[in-house]
Formats: C-alpha cells, sequence, structure tokens
C-alpha cells in the first residue's frame, strides 16, 4: 500500500493553458482556471484534491493565455504546498506542457490533472491500481452510455499517472497531445496502458454552459455541507457572509452563497443556485436567478437576471432583462448589457458537468 513518504514524493502537474478558440464572451471574461466557482478559483480545487491526498510537490503549467495565474496562486490554497509555475511559450500540447513541468522537478511516478475539472477520484487508490499493475501510463475514465447494443464509451476524465520513462520519451519540441498522440504511440511501443473506472464523470469547466453547471453543483454541495464556511452563517440554505448586507425584506430561495462586501437591497430575491461575488450590489426588487455574480458587479434595480453570468465589474441596468447571456466588465462603461440574445454555448453530453 502506498504510504504518505509515498504520496509526498509523487509529484503533482496541473494543466492550465487554454485556448480561446471561440472567443467568447465568457473566455473574455478571465482565464479559465481563474473563473470563480462558488466564489474559489477552479484551480484551487485541483490543488486542494492533490494536497489532501498527501502530495506536497506541484507544478502548474499555464500559456500566454492563463497569465495572471502565477502569482494569484497562493490565494487558491489551504495550506502549505511545494508549488511552482512554468509557461509554454509555444503551445506544446497536454503531453508537451507535461514534459516540460515534470523537467522542474524529482519523481519517478507523476499525477497530471486537468485544471478546468473538479476532481473527485480517490488518489490512494489510483495511485495503488497504477503501482499494481505495472502500468507505464493509468487513465481515469468514465462510461458514456451509447445506443441500445453498443457497449459504452470508456471516456478519459482528464487525470492520468504516469511514469518518468514515458514522460521522457515525449518529444522536446513541437505538438504533443495526451489522447490523440502519446496514448497510441505507447500502445504501438507495446507499453501497458491502464483504466481506472470512476463513477461519473468529472465536472468540467470548458464553456459558459459547462461553467454555470459546475457553479450550480459546488453551490449546492457547498450550501447543503455542515460544515459552515469561516465568516459565512446559514439563512435557512443559504450561505451570507458577515461581512455582506442583505436587507430583513430579501428573500432568499434555495442554496444561495453571498460572499463578503455584498449588498443586496430591499425586496430583492435571489433563487438558488445563485452565488453573488465580493463587493457586488443587487439593488431594490431585482431578480438574480440561476445565475453566478462576481466580484463588484452591480444588478440595477427591479432588473432580472436568470441562467446567467455577470463578470467582474458587470453591469446590469435598472429594469434590464438578461437571460442565458454573459455580462463582462466593459460593458459598466457603456451601461448597456450583452443582448439576451446571447445564448450560452450548448454543450455535447460528452462534455456536460
Amino acid at each position: 500500500m502506498l504510504t504518505n513518504r509515498s504520496l509526498a514524493s509523487t509529484p503533482g502537474i496541473i494543466l492550465a493553458g487554454t485556448f480561446p478558440w471561440a472567443n467568447s464572451p465568457f473566455e473574455r471574461l478571465a482565464p479559465r482556471p481563474l473563473v470563480p466557482v462558488a466564489h474559489r478559483p477552479l484551480i484551487g480545487f485541483a490543488l486542494s484534491w492533490l494536497e489532501d491526498a498527501g502530495i506536497s510537490r506541484v507544478v502548474v503549467c499555464g500559456n500566454r493565455h492563463s497569465r495572471g495565474l502565477e502569482h494569484q496562486l497562493a490565494g487558491a490554497l489551504s495550506g502549505p504546498l511545494d508549488l511552482s509555475y512554468c509557461e509554454d511559450v509555444m503551445p506544446r500540447g497536454a503531453a508537451g506542457c507535461v514534459r516540460d513541468a515534470a523537467a522542474t522537478c524529482d519523481g519517478d511516478t507523476f499525477v497530471v490533472a486537468d485544471a478546468s475539472a473538479i476532481p473527485s477520484v480517490d488518489l490512494s487508490e489510483l495511485l495503488e491500481t497504477h503501482r499494481v499493475s505495472g502500468a507505464a501510463a493509468t487513465m481515469a475514465v468514465y462510461r458514456e452510455p451509447r445506443g441500445v447494443g453498443q457497449s459504452p464509451l470508456q471516456v478519459p476524465a482528464g487525470i492520468y499517472v504516469l511514469e518518468r520513462r514515458v514522460i521522457d520519451s515525449i518529444a522536446a519540441h513541437g505538438f504533443v497531445d495526451i489522447k490523440e498522440h502519446l496514448v497510441p504511440r505507447l500502445g504501438r511501443a507495446g507499453e501497458r496502458v491502464a483504466t481506472f473506472a470512476v463513477g461519473s464523470a468529472v465536472p468540467r469547466v470548458l464553456n459558459a454552459g459547462t461553467y454555470l453547471a459546475v457553479n450550480d453543483v459546488v453551490t449546492q454541495n457547498t450550501t447543503a455541507s455542515r460544515l459552515v464556511p469561516a465568516g459565512y452563517e446559514l439563512r435557512g440554505e443559504a450561505l451570507v457572509h458577515r461581512d455582506a448586507m442583505v436587507e430583513a425584506d430579501v428573500t432568499l430561495v434555495g442554496p444561495v452563497i453571498v460572499a463578503a462586501g455584498a449588498r443586496v437591497e430591499s425586496r430583492a430575491v435571489l433563487v438558488g443556485p445563485t452565488s453573488v461575488g465580493c463587493d457586488a450590489v443587487v439593488e431594490a426588487g431585482a431578480l438574480v436567478s440561476r445565475s453566478a455574480v462576481w466580484r463588484r458587479s452591480h444588478i440595477g434595480a427591479d432588473a432580472v437576471v436568470d441562467r446567467s453570468i455577470i463578470g467582474d465589474d458587470g453591469l446590469v441596468a435598472r429594469d434590464r432583462h438578461v437571460y442565458k447571456g454573459v455580462v463582462t466588465g466593459d460593458v459598466r462603461r457603456s451601461s448597456t448589457t450583452v443582448p439576451a440574445t446571447f445564448v450560452v454555448e450548448r454543450q455535447s453530453p460528452r462534455s456536460a458537468a
């Protein structure tokens, strides 16, 4: 069995590079690893997952689209962790990034996770299964049902265990993906590639639709937990920070989180799953439903926001209605919102959280 010492000597690599293929309003809000999920940077979930399992050395690999991440990493940690950051200037692919990150630290076996995911896999069990199998690489997979009479697909969950010899075999230059390039090459070379089955898909943020789905789940789980986060208090199913101002006649329905410094004025209604960020303002009579309201954003009196994302410093003007929209911070200067006709990206069943 794995010991705490062996876990501590197993480095973790978090792949945090992103590519704005669609150049959508959601992608312009923030680097994906830093989008707030229930008021916590998305990358913080992968970091805590590694740390909680006993891993003490982690390398985060980003690119030019995730700049700004390095100096904010410390705020995503819950405790001490030997953490470093490396940036790939040229697109290297997931496997290429793993090689570059692994070159900065010692270790024979590496755990690789995607910064866009919220891992729930038992890491000790995964590593023990990998060790016993003698595999060169192990992929965490979940089963995706197909049509009648067809076997389920085994879909990679974005979590891998790789031996050093595998990483050293990755090309030092050029684009190399894990699923498309590395795994098939290992198979052709006769190396054993094992799978580790997980019960369900690992929640991942790929676009605005999957972001809201992940934020919904984490908000629900956080408010349902018996552990009240420091500084918060329960009000029915809602968690409200002690430094937030929520008027007595505000209606809170279902799982809602209101962060420090937020102000929710008289007669406003918040319907969960909804998160309201630090120093955000929801004016009198506004309705916010099933949405993520980020820091310092402002929702005007009697406005309606439903199934939407209001980015940092975003403004929804008085009496405006936003449905399935994304409001970006530069909107504050023009006092308009992204039109309600902007519909969040539709996700396929495979990419759904």
